[in-house]
């Protein structure tokens, strides 16, 4: 139970972000389209790069517990991989789709959030291995 406990005080950033991003999104609608920010854009990219995240944090605790050092540096290679293609993919995909209508500013605050979950991530993946004993 320790362990889950454990993992999960770990994770508390990421939903942390996830909850404040989502609050502002919705909350400060109007706010934000006085910068000519769409909300639901916001909310989409904060939603994929949640799931991303924990997703690819899912995989670096399997390979901090590896016996071989190089898992590590594959994993966290091999997660910067999957975030940029699944970015990338989300990006090309909500231009071809919205046309005329995409919103430029929204996609740059995702390309912020962004940032804020690798940060994020590298953090909590440097702890881990800290405490895995992997210096």
């Amino acid at each position: 139970m320790k362990n889950k406990t454990s993992i999960l005080n770990k994770l508390l950033p990421i939903f942390i972000v996830f909850i404040i991003a989502n609050c502002i999104a919705t909350l400060g609608r109007a706010w934000l389209l006085q910068y000519k920010i769409n909300a639901d854009v916001v909310i989409g990219a904060n939603l994929l790069l949640f799931l991303v995240s924990l997703a690819v944090l899912v995989m670096h605790s399997k390979a901090i517990t590896n016996k071989n050092p190089n898992a590590v540096v594959r994993s966290m290679m091999l997660g910067t991989l999957i975030k940029l293609i699944v970015v990338a993919t989300a990006v090309l995909t909500y231009v071809m789709v919205s046309g005329v209508n995409k919103n430029a500013y929204g996609v740059f605050c995702g390309m912020g959030l962004y940032i804020i979950y690798a940060f994020i991530e590298v953090r909590i993946s440097s702890k881990m291995k800290k405490e895995n004993g992997n210096n």
